[in-house]
């Protein structure tokens, strides 16, 4: 019996955690949801964000993304959003989706995190929204 609820407890974890996607593999933000950035930027750069797989991804809610203060995506799982961006410092972010339906919209547990960022004339950096059960996070990465 201490095995079996053990392997149990060893499942239940295992479960816990996101899977990564990369920008390659994962599905685009629907055009409805993309709300800002979209247009070229004169000597610009481009912000690509992917955001995990995984119920504790988020699970069935979406992910506002941030971008200097402003709802610029809703992302959900195992998407990628594309935003043109001015070169210089920014904030980037990640908050609950006060448009989301249902228990989504209250943004329970989602507190807004940013962090700042410097981009260079025709660079492209990619972050990537990952989560546990302490709630999202957002991050750079190679993916």
């Amino acid at each position: 019996m201490r095995i079996f609820v053990g392997a149990l407890a060893v499942a239940l974890l295992a479960g816990c955690g996101t899977t990564p996607v990369s920008s390659t593999d994962a599905s685009p933000v629907p055009e409805q949801r993309l709300l800002a950035r979209q247009s070229a930027v004169k000597d610009g750069g481009t912000l690509v964000v992917t955001r995990d797989n995984g119920w504790t991804a988020g699970g069935g809610c979406y992910v506002a993304l941030l971008l200097d203060g402003q709802v610029a995506a809703r992302i959900g799982t195992g998407e990628v959003a594309r935003l043109q961006v001015s070169p210089g410092r920014h904030l980037i972010g990640i908050s609950g989706d006060s448009e989301g339906a249902g228990l989504c919209g209250l943004q329970i547990g989602q507190p807004t995190k940013e962090t700042s960022l410097e981009l260079k004339p025709g660079e492209l950096q990619r972050y990537r929204i990952s989560g546990d059960t302490n709630g999202l996070d957002l991050r750079p990465t190679s993916l």
